[in-house]
């Protein structure tokens, strides 16, 4: 976890329109965005808060081939180790990021009979945002990973990890690096404990995308 999540369509400019967190960015709108594809973050830039895209698989600025070439599994970055790996140490100090989603999907079942659910926040608002980290190639653009944790007790029996969702009062603190490492590993994403809801959707292939991805499939848990 985290490996696929949802941005869905208008809920950024919705919730742009609501906190005024990010100015003058459009998201992508997918219902099944995977490693390795160009995801919508926001950071702290020399003028403010900036809004950009950036490549899901975090690739460290001292590595010099292609993208592609980098062969670590790096789209997720565990919060209890980032801030002290080679991989990410630099980006926790001077890459922090927010990443915009609506849900994301966790599996559970056999192999070849796998059961996915929509996981989203309990909220009035039609987005939340994991936290992130970025780094950038020689040539300006930008990879990420999200961070990961151990689950709320909640949806633990979907999966044992699960991304770093911020609260509102988390996000400028995350990004401007004020809350000490031992604090942050200890309880950033911590303060929705409790409000996750989770929904059984249909199986759907690696291509899939739409809204209908996301439609209830019989019962809620």
């Amino acid at each position: 976890m985290c490996g696929r999540f949802i941005l869905g369509d208008g809920s950024w400019a919705e919730y742009h329109d609501a906190l005024s967190v990010i100015r003058g960015a459009a998201g992508r709108v997918s219902y099944n965005i995977k490693p390795t594809e160009t995801v919508s973050l926001a950071f702290n830039g020399a003028g403010g808060l900036e809004a950009g895209a950036a490549r899901w698989w975090f690739v460290p600025h001292w590595h010099r081939g292609e993208v592609k070439e980098w062969k670590a599994t790096t789209f997720n970055a565990r919060i209890e180790s980032a801030h002290e790996k080679p991989v990410f140490r630099a980006a926790w100090a001077a890459g922090r990021c927010i990443l915009p989603a609506s849900g994301y999907y966790e599996w559970t079942g056999e192999k070849g009979r796998k059961q996915p659910w929509l996981i989203t926040v309990e909220q009035n608002l039609p987005v939340f945002f994991f936290a992130g980290l970025k780094a950038a190639r020689p040539d300006g653009s930008l990879t990420c990973a999200i961070l990961t944790r151990a689950a709320d007790p909640s949806i633990r029996h979907l999966h044992p990890r699960m991304p770093v969702v911020l609260s509102s009062e988390e996000l400028l603190p995350w990004l401007d690096a004020a809350t000490p490492d031992e604090d942050a590993v200890a309880t950033l994403g911590t303060g929705w404990s409790g409000r996750y809801v989770t929904r059984r959707v249909r199986p759907f292939g690696i291509a899939d995308d739409g809204p209908e991805l996301i439609e209830a499939d019989g019962f809620d848990l």
